[in-house]
C-alpha cells in the first residue's frame, strides 16, 4: 500500500461571492472562471490521492474584502451559503475533499478572511458523526501572529500577513473589526476594477514607489491617496460597511486615511525600526525575514507561507543555516503566474522532510518548479 507521508499547502484562493454586475460594470473578483476550474480541478485530484495524509489551507480561502465602496461586504457563512445553494462546483469539490476520511483537512484563515471562524468552519465543511473529521479550523487570525499557525514537528506554517504591516490585524487603529488599512485599499481597489475593468497594477506595487518618494513616517496614507486618486474616488467617497445590529454602516476616504496616517510610528514603537521596516517590504513579497526570524528560535527549520502571491522556496540564509522557506504562491493571477502549491514529503526512513514546490496545469500535476531537504 502506498504510504500517506505527503502534506500539501495551499494559499490565496481567493473565493468570493458571485456578483450581480449592472450593464456597463465589470467583475472585479479575483477567482476568474479559469482559476476556478483549474482549482475544482485540484481539489478532486487531492480528494483521489493515496499519498496525501493532510490538505493545509493557510489563508484567503475565502475573500469578502474584494467589495466596491458602494457594495455591502457580504460575510464569509452567506459567500459559503450562497455557493453552496447554486450547486457550484467549487464548493462541491471542497466538500467532497472534507469528506475524505483519509486525508485530514485543516483551514487556517489570512487577511482576506480573517472573520472566518470555528463555527462557520463545522457548519459548513464539518463531519456531524465525528467531530475529529471533515474541515478542521486552524485559529483566529483576528489576533497577531501565533495564533493562526500549524505546527508539526519543526515545521510551520501561517498565511503570514500578520507579518505585514498594511495587512496585519490592527487592535488599535480599528479596535472592533480590527480591520487593517490593507481591507480599505482592497475596497478601493476593487472599485476601479468595477468601473474600467482593469486590474493592470495590484495595489501592493504601490508600497514601493510611495516609499521611494515619502520615505516611511507618511507613506501609509500617502499610498490610500494615491490609489483613490487612480480609482478617481474622491475624498469624501462613502466606504459601506457590512451592517451592524442590522443598521448600514458608512465610513468615508478621508476619515480612513486620517485614522491610519500614523501607521508606520505606531509599528516603530511597538517592535522597533527594523522590524517596522521589514513589515513594509513584507508587503511587496520579501517575507524571507520573517521566517528567518521565526527559525532563528531553534524550535523551526521549516516556514511556509503565503500573502505574496508569488511562489517561492529557499534554502538557507546568511544568519540561519539549516532552513528551508517555501511561499504557496496563488490559484487567482493567471495567466500572469502558475497555479501553485508546497509539497512536504517526509521520509522517515532518512529522518528529513522534502520541500517542493508544485506547478497545476489546470488539468493534472505540472512540474516540480524547486525542491530542498532539511532534517526533522
Amino acid at each position: 500500500m502506498t504510504e500517506r507521508n505527503k502534506r500539501i499547502f495551499l494559499s490565496d484562493m481567493h473565493i468570493s461571492h458571485l456578483p450581480k454586475l449592472k450593464a456597463g460594470k465589470h467583475d472585479y473578483t479575483w477567482l476568474q472562471k479559469k482559476d476556478t476550474e483549474a482549482l475544482t480541478n485540484f481539489l478532486k485530484h487531492l480528494t483521489g490521492r493515496t499519498d496525501v495524509e493532510e490538505v493545509i489551507f493557510i489563508g484567503d480561502l475565502f475573500d469578502n474584502w474584494v467589495v466596491p465602496v458602494d457594495i455591502e461586504p457580504p460575510s464569509i457563512d452567506e459567500i459559503i451559503a450562497s455557493r453552496k445553494a447554486k450547486k457550484d462546483p467549487l464548493l462541491q469539490a471542497l466538500e467532497g475533499l472534507c469528506r475524505n476520511p483519509d486525508i485530514r483537512v485543516v483551514c487556517l484563515p489570512g487577511n482576506h478572511d480573517m472573520e472566518l471562524t470555528k463555527e462557520v468552519v463545522e457548519k459548513h465543511f464539518g463531519h456531524q458523526a465525528d467531530p475529529s473529521k471533515g474541515m478542521i479550523f486552524g485559529g483566529t487570525a483576528l489576533w497577531n501572529a501565533g495564533s493562526s499557525v500549524y505546527r508539526s514537528s519543526r515545521l510551520r506554517a501561517e498565511h503570514g500577513s500578520a507579518h505585514a504591516m498594511f495587512n496585519a490585524p490592527d487592535p488599535l487603529n480599528n479596535p472592533g473589526t480590527r480591520l487593517p488599512l490593507g481591507y480599505y485599499i482592497s475596497r478601493v481597489a476593487a472599485t476601479k476594477t468595477h468601473e474600467t475593468g482593469s486590474s493592470n497594477r495590484h495595489w501592493w506595487t504601490y508600497v514601493d514607489d510611495v516609499l521611494e518618494a515619502v520615505g516611511p513616517e507618511k507613506f501609509a496614507s500617502c499610498v490610500f491617496e494615491a490609489l483613490l486618486e487612480e480609482a478617481r474616488l474622491p475624498y469624501g467617497t462613502e466606504i459601506v460597511m457590512p451592517k451592524r445590529g442590522g443598521q448600514t454602516v458608512t465610513v468615508t476616504a478621508r476619515q480612513i486615511s486620517e485614522r491610519y496616517e500614523n501607521l508606520y510610528g505606531q509599528w516603530k514603537e511597538r517592535a522597533g525600526a527594523g522590524i517596522a521596516f521589514k513589515s513594509i517590504l513584507a508587503e511587496i513579497g520579501y517575507l524571507d525575514d520573517a521566517a528567518d526570524r521565526l527559525c532563528k528560535k531553534n524550535d523551526t527549520n521549516i516556514v511556509v507561507f503565503g500573502h505574496s502571491h508569488g511562489w517561492e522556496l529557499d534554502k538557507d540564509a546568511w544568519f540561519v543555516e539549516d532552513r528551508i522557506y517555501a511561499n504557496c504562491g496563488t490559484w487567482c493571477d493567471s495567466p500572469d503566474k502558475p497555479w501553485t502549491y508546497v509539497e512536504v514529503e517526509t521520509r522517515r526512513e532518512k529522518k528529513e522532510r522534502v520541500v517542493r514546490i508544485q506547478q497545476w496545469t489546470g488539468k493534472k500535476p505540472g512540474a516540480t518548479l524547486k525542491e530542498a531537504a532539511v532534517n526533522f
